[in-house]
């Protein structure tokens, strides 16, 4: 009752602010939708006949998912626009909720507590977006891990293909933990699903996909971005301080992954160096940075670290990356990033200390 009561306010509050901070409320889900319909005619990247088909429910946007991504949601078509959001709603709203009870090694009412006020997580329902299938995907791999099945959890990685461009740090995850099954069957289970593309669109499906995500307005407002292409928009020589911040971000979560036996911290570390790595995220995709908040926030250390991960639990990050001055809210969420690692790699042993079965 007492968790309750702490979550209901902070659900109502956030999406309230979320509903009246984001223009045009589902238009991702509009995209999936109307990309669905087209899966598996050979026309999922034909962009005259995507912007027909969306034009009805919002601004078109470009589909940006891999065809057996977008196949997958092929059952959403067979109801009505309407009622298909209001069911695409209560999906997300369940990963959410699962992703967060489901996180290994943190406290789960903390967890749901921290899902329940935070404002990127009500953009991802009011957008629509598909983040919170991701993030339960990821969960469920930690899980899975954690209760000694590494083939299934390769599996449950394999299924963040749905955003791949947010997994870019789980082989390292895995290599660094010597986890070789989970990284074999996850390489398998990808594999499949890339061969699945070419009977559902063709064989020239990637040349099509490739010239849609170089469009432009495929990723708008790169100086709005909460990673490190976000950040180096704002500086000289943008691509070798990028590269080169890239490289120490890797070489953090390494040393964390070989030498933390706390998985679920090991997944927080990776959950937001996928979001720091992508070139392709925004402020509702801060919610990946909620399971590292929240670990910072309740292990001993100080107050300063402690109070900056409470911060990145409230709504202050998001308004700054959406205001008239973003690079202070991206200042605050990757640097957050960068010294949370830090902190945990100083605490992670010099000599390793992976959980037990891990070179499984």
């Amino acid at each position: 009752m007492l968790l309750a009561a702490i979550c209901l306010p902070g659900v109502v509050w956030n999406l309230g602010l979320a509903i009246s901070c984001a223009a045009g409320g589902g238009i991702d889900f509009n995209e999936f939708y109307s990309a669905s319909r087209l899966a598996g005619t050979g026309h999922l990247y034909d962009w005259d006949a995507l912007r027909r088909l969306e034009k009805d429910h919002g601004p078109p946007i470009p589909c940006g998912r891999l065809p057996v991504v977008s196949f997958a949601m092929k059952p959403l078509t067979l109801l009505d626009y309407l009622p298909a959001r209001f069911l695409w709603l209560a999906v997300s709203t369940a990963a959410l909720v699962g992703f967060a009870w489901l996180w290994p090694g943190v406290n789960r009412k903390l967890m749901m507590a921290a899902l329940a006020w935070s404002i990127p997580a009500g953009y991802l329902l009011v957008l629509g977006q598909d983040t919170p299938v991701w993030l339960l995907s990821f969960a469920a791999g930690l899980l899975l891990l954690q209760r000694g099945k590494p083939r299934l959890a390769g599996v449950a990685f394999a299924l963040c293909i749905s955003k791949y461009h947010l997994g870019l740090a789980i082989p390292v995850f895995l290599v660094a933990q010597k986890r070789w099954q989970t990284l074999a069957s996850g390489a398998a289970a990808v594999a499949a699903l890339l061969a699945a593309c070419f009977p559902i669109e063709g064989l020239a499906w990637p040349l099509r996909y490739w010239e849609v995500v170089r469009r432009p307005i495929f990723s708008v407002a790169d100086g709005r971005m909460p990673n490190l292409r976000g950040v180096a928009y704002w500086l000289p020589a943008s691509g070798a301080l990028e590269t080169a911040a890239a490289a120490g971000l890797l070489f953090l979560l390494w040393r964390i992954c070989r030498g933390t036996g706390e998985i679920g911290v090991a997944g927080a570390a990776t959950a937001a160096c996928g979001l720091l790595l992508g070139h392709h995220a925004y402020a509702n995709d801060c919610a990946l940075l909620i399971p590292l908040a929240v670990v910072m926030a309740s292990k001993p250390g100080p107050v300063w670290m402690r109070a900056w991960a409470v911060l990145l639990l409230t709504p202050v990050v998001t308004w700054l990356l959406i205001s008239a001055h973003p690079a202070w809210g991206q200042a605050l969420a990757v640097g957050f990033v960068f010294a949370a690692l830090l902190a945990e790699a100083r605490r992670a042993s010099p000599a390793g200390a992976i959980a037990p079965g891990a070179a499984a």
